[in-house]
């Protein structure tokens, strides 16, 4: 006999607090964030630079000083 309980799928949820703690993480290294998704366990956290790594392509042909 099998029991119904075997066949179910657990739920496992972030705590507020792991997602707290992975925020201030990404605050402290001095990035910026740009989407938060949170599905079941797992956290996404997509972040940006504040500061440009790199010159914009088109410049308008603008001189060097």
């Amino acid at each position: 006999m099998s029991n119904s309980t075997d066949n179910r799928q657990s739920r496992i949820r972030t705590s507020e607090k792991a997602i707290r703690a992975a925020l201030k993480a990404v605050q402290d290294a001095g990035l910026s964030v740009d989407k938060v998704c949170v599905t079941g366990a797992q956290i996404e956290i997509h972040c940006v630079s504040v500061v440009s790594e790199r010159p914009p392509e088109n410049d308008s042909r603008l001189k060097q000083w």
